[in-house]
């Protein structure tokens, strides 16, 4: 390292102690590791091409380190780097490797937590700034092949009344008119549940919800 930093200071002016940032944050990023020293928009977007360009298989590994590396600021300074996830979204296109939706829902859920616990002055003058129309991009997502016969006949089993609170339907389905229940699994199948009537119940999307996001023994 130390020899990179005489070179960068020598040929191109950089102060030592930066340089030996800049070599340990393209190392780092390299090995897939999360780093903490400060990198600016034109070196992140230089080191991703060149890692692309030189080792193709690294390229991954170095757009999870920078993804890293933001969580990190946006947690302990209760900031947003938009600049730095646009240079991350365009090299991971390049990539062909689009996030999951669930790492970005996780990640957005981090998001939000984060600005709840600010104060009203510094949202509001995000807001300010931010675009009025969100960016787009491809995420990817496994879905489970689930029975149709399992949906049908635990809803049949309902009779259009919630099988939590015991009230009826809150509303008709649009397309046929039958009482709107959905089907939740109370042993998840992500968690190596069965796809069948026992494991399954009809809920209002009320109780849907709390199952999924409400306090523990609600």
């Amino acid at each position: 390292m130390e020899a990179g930093a005489r070179h960068l200071r020598d040929e191109h002016g950089f102060n030592v102690n930066t340089a030996r940032d800049y070599i340990e944050n393209y190392r780092r990023m390299r090995a897939g590791a999360s780093f903490h020293r400060t990198i600016n928009l034109s070196a992140a977007d230089y080191f991703l091409s060149r890692i692309g360009q030189e080792d193709g298989e690294h390229l991954a590994a170095a757009i999870d380190a920078i993804s890293k590396h933001i969580e990190y600021y946006e947690g302990i300074r209760s900031i947003r780097l938009p600049s730095l996830r646009k240079i991350v979204d365009k090299h991971r296109a390049r990539l062909g490797s689009p996030l999951s939706l669930a790492d970005h829902m996780a990640a957005f859920d981090r998001q939000v937590e984060r600005s709840s616990a600010d104060s009203p002055a510094a949202r509001a003058a995000r807001l300010l700034a931010a675009p009025k129309i969100p960016a787009k991009i491809k995420a990817t997502t496994d879905v489970f092949v689930r029975n149709a016969d399992v949906v049908a006949e635990v809803l049949h089993r309902a009779k259009g009344t919630c099988e939590h609170c015991e009230k009826p339907a809150p509303f008709l389905r649009r397309k046929d008119g039958a009482p709107y229940l959905e089907v939740h699994h109370l042993k998840p199948l992500s968690e190596g549940g069965e796809d069948t009537v026992a494991n399954a119940v009809a809920l209002c999307p009320n109780c849907h919800r709390q199952k999924h996001h409400g306090a523990p023994n609600y």
